[in-house]
């Protein structure tokens, strides 16, 4: 039987030990902020900058990509790599391009698997890849399952201050004092991403509570279906850990499986204090 080796990029969010134990190659994404170290806890150092900047993301390079390629056919057979949304990066074309360099017997051994996702969505695809490694299928029937599986992928949250947003020109700078202005009187645009982008899913009222909003919109998404959920956030682990004993307490047929912090890759457009709720249906599992 063929090895198989998951591969992801470090815009993905599970559990370290996920990774570790289960062998799951990261390639990285570069974290640039010139007027900062960014060495140590990136939300902390955001929090507490002087300056009117923020950190910046750059995709991985073809070279990257060759290299953990490359590194990964010293022990398995093939591959599958799983990359964050084209729809916010190039990581995925970096990725493909990378196996035009490889010897022409590897290429076809090789699958690029666009998530349409990021952060804890993204995991949980990459955690489904491992799984179905673990039962054994092989490399086309688990592409399959993969392209069909992230088709039932959801993902809702709240960014942290929108200036995070504003200064990596994900929103402008109009669009943000909207925002903030809105905010002030409780209401709050709750994210979510369509066709692979980020974008407002809907505006709500009353929502200067964080999980009470994801409450509610998770309650009129998935009412009374079972789901698996991750909660990723951004330096606010109460926030996250409440909202957990909410869902635990108001929504059994919901599990949660982790809580992990948001990758620095998304947090450096989030911004401190972001939440995002990741899921997916048992009826879309693909198990």
């Amino acid at each position: 039987m063929n090895k198989i080796k998951i591969i992801t990029d470090a815009s993905a969010t599970l559990p370290e030990n996920v990774f570790n134990e289960n062998d799951v190659g990261v390639v990285d994404l570069k974290i640039i902020w010139l007027e900062e170290d960014i060495d140590g806890d990136l939300f902390k150092k955001m929090r507490n900058t002087l300056t009117n900047t923020s950190p910046k993301t750059s995709q991985p390079s073809v070279g990257d990509f060759k290299k953990a390629f490359e590194n990964a056919f010293k022990t398995y057979d093939e591959i599958i790599c799983i990359t964050i949304s084209t729809g916010t990066s190039g990581t995925y074309n970096s990725a493909m391009q990378a196996i035009k360099f490889l010897p022409k017997e590897k290429q076809n051994n090789v699958a690029i698997i666009d998530s349409f996702i990021v952060d804890g969505g993204q995991g949980l695809i990459v955690l489904k890849a491992v799984e179905l490694v673990q039962k054994g299928l092989g490399f086309k029937e688990i592409i399959l399952k993969l392209e069909k599986f992230k088709k039932g992928v959801g993902l809702v949250g709240f960014a942290g201050d929108p200036k995070w947003l504003e200064r990596n020109g994900r929103l402008s700078k109009a669009g943000a004092n909207i925002i903030r202005q809105m905010e002030k009187v409780g209401i709050r645009p709750l994210l979510t991403i369509k066709n692979g982008k980020v974008a407002v899913t809907s505006i709500k009222f009353k929502a200067k509570d964080k999980t009470e909003s994801i409450l509610r919109e998770l309650k009129e998404r998935i009412k009374d279906k079972e789901a698996i959920l991750a909660i990723t956030h951004g330096d606010a682990i109460h926030v996250a850990e409440d909202l957990k004993q909410k869902l635990t307490k108001e929504c059994p047929n919901i599990k949660v499986l982790f809580i992990d912090e948001i990758n620095s890759v998304i947090g450096c457009h989030l911004g401190p204090d972001g939440i995002i709720c990741s899921y997916y249906l048992k009826e879309n599992d693909v198990i």
